[in-house]
């Protein structure tokens, strides 16, 4: 066992949440406010100036850079504008703007600190990716500030410059402004489960949470009017909770937790029944008097009452699950990397787990086609209390049910995918369960969230939700509560032991199959096969011929990938298991 945080390599990593820190639109309007940023470091082998000391920042107009170099770059952005040579354009007193491509990160930012620049703005390659950027060569002789915004913020930036200056900000805002508060992601609680099942929502008694958040006193002055408001809309958009702890004083620089177990908190959210769709949740700080930085004062989440999926990680409103959105491995891994979702609740007896979606890619120039993923579902019978139980281990892990997943196409790098286990498997209550996903590539990285903090309930509730397998070795709070990973494990009704009654064993060999695969079903004489695919459209049906429990078919005409075979024999007994086709 073990709880600490792993370190971690990464092909995406989202934003360090430093509520103080930011990197913010100024002007003109339509681009005010915060986004989601990295910054080089001081630690990291920068020469950067450090944003953890208040005051530390700069503001001025952007300018994209010129190295005199022609053509466009694979995103058909210009590569002059990539900034790996000496720059032709004078940048004296403008923050750069520098497309991410092929030369270091330090001499990006070292060739426009030359050309007179007083910050760096580096855009990355793709939508709703930000890196920790590497120093390299020339990082620690750059003392201007640099950061990375995703290439959407940043072609919306140069675009805007067409119509005009666009100014930024990119530093710490502690003690700027008189009067300015906020709330971080952080530091505040969400809903127990991002994706709740419905079978186990079906009153407020089994689904509630609490709520409550840190509130900050960012500004110069005293405050002594600050309220913290909750609100929650259902899918249809009708307000079903609204609550507000008001009065609040707080000196400058200072924070104060209105969490439940304060003296003023807001009360638990329950409701005496739940409708299938997205519920939104938002935290409003409030000063009393106009707020001289307003872009810190909401904080929205969501949740999600389903009745097929279970997770920590927030829904993708146009996929109907979680996206990955950052990739990650540990850093020190040789051999196996799972990442993992507990699932443990009282009525969990009405589900039945069907199997897990999850999104991984690969390391540059790697291919994912054939991609094989282990799933795996464990009861977790470990006798532990919480988090800070003494007795909290890994060495009890009883696997209740299997199977894999094979990439079909290197295309659905970053996707979010569905693999199904060999067969469904009913949940008891009370007990806890691991939903799994493995890899052995050293080169494959596992989907985490990007928009999700759970470190206050990791905090508040004590319990672990997003666990991670290193080697052998097991990690409760995975890489942090901060970045949970973006599984999602498919539950339905449990009808597995009604199931059961009329059940076979079957299985086929060889699996994987190429061409021809043989059937082994426990039982004898004429029956029926129907061969389905992921999505559930039958991909052969035809008729066995048993012979000693055995006939073979030929899969030749099935594309690459996971086929369900469905087998019903003349007394009307059944079975099902999976078959990859290579």
């Amino acid at each position: 066992m073990n709880k600490l945080l792993l370190s971690i390599a990464a092909i995406v990593i989202s934003a360090i949440s430093y509520a103080q820190v930011i990197t913010a639109g100024v002007s003109p309007q339509n681009i005010v406010g915060n986004y989601n940023f990295t910054w080089a470091q001081p630690g990291s082998g920068w020469g950067c100036p450090d944003f953890n000391i208040p005051g530390t920042f700069v503001q001025d107009t952007i300018m994209v850079v010129d190295d005199g170099s022609t053509g466009l770059n694979a995103q058909g952005n210009p590569i002059s504008a990539e900034g790996c040579n000496p720059l032709i354009n004078d940048l004296t007193g403008k923050i750069a703007v520098i497309f991410r491509n092929v030369c270091e990160f330090g001499a990006k930012a070292m060739n426009a600190q030359n050309a007179g620049a007083v910050g760096v703005i580096i855009v990355n390659r793709n939508p709703g990716e930000v890196i920790q950027m590497g120093a390299g060569a020339q990082g620690a002789n750059v003392t201007i500030p640099v950061v990375m915004l995703d290439i959407t913020d940043g072609l919306n930036l140069i675009a805007e410059m067409a119509n005009g200056p666009v100014v930024m900000f990119l530093g710490n805002k502690t003690g700027l402004f008189p009067n300015d508060a906020g709330i971080s992601g952080n530091a505040a609680l969400l809903p127990r489960q991002a994706m709740i099942p419905s079978q186990l929502a079906q009153n407020g008694s089994e689904f509630n949470f609490d709520l409550g958040a840190r509130v900050y006193n960012y500004g110069n002055q005293p405050q002594g009017t600050i309220s913290l408001n909750a609100t929650i809309t259902n899918p249809s958009g009708a307000t079903v909770y609204d609550n507000t702890v008001s009065g609040v004083s707080l000196a400058a620089g200072d924070s104060i937790d209105l969490d439940p177990l304060a003296a003023n908190n807001l009360p638990n959210f329950s409701l005496s029944s739940y409708s299938d769709g997205i519920y939104t949740l938002t935290y409003t700080v409030d000063l009393g008097v106009a707020d001289d930085y307003a872009a810190d004062n909401v904080l929205t989440t969501t949740f999600t009452v389903t009745d097929s999926l279970y997770s920590y990680s927030q829904v993708d409103a146009a996929t109907g699950v979680p996206s990955g959105g950052n990739y990650y491995r540990p850093s020190t891994n040789n051999q196996t990397y799972s990442i993992c979702q507990v699932i443990d609740n009282p009525n969990a007896s009405r589900l039945k787990v069907n199997g897990v979606w999850f999104s991984a890619t690969a390391a540059s120039g790697v291919a994912m086609d054939g991609e094989e993923i282990a799933l795996y579902l464990y009861k977790w019978e470990d006798p532990f209390a919480d988090l800070n139980d003494a007795n909290l281990a890994f060495n009890t892990l009883t696997e209740v049910a299997n199977g894999y997943y094979y990439y079909p196409s290197d295309t659905l790098q970053g996707v979010s995918v569905y693999g199904a286990f060999s067969s469904p498997v009913g949940l008891m209550d009370n007990q806890r369960y691991l939903a799994c996903v493995q890899t052995v590539n050293l080169s494959v990285y596992l989907g985490h969230e990007n928009s999700t903090n759970l470190t206050w309930n990791e905090i508040y509730y004590a319990q672990p939700m997003t666990p991670i397998e290193n080697d052998g070795s097991w990690f409760a709070l995975g890489f942090g509560s901060d970045i949970p990973n973006s599984m999602a494990v498919s539950v339905g009704d449990n009808d597995v032991n009604v199931a059961e009654l009329n059940s076979v064993e079957g299985k086929a060999f060889p699996n994987p199959a190429n061409d021809l695969v043989t059937v082994s079903i426990d039982g004898e004489g004429s029956a029926e096969l129907i061969i389905t695919d992921v999505t559930g459209k039958v991909a052969l049906a035809t008729s066995l011929n048993l012979a000693s429990g055995q006939d073979q078919i030929n899969i030749e005409s099935l594309e690459a990938g996971l086929y369900f075979f469905n087998v019903m024999l003349e007394n009307g007994k059944t079975a099902q298991f999976n078959v990859v086709k290579k």
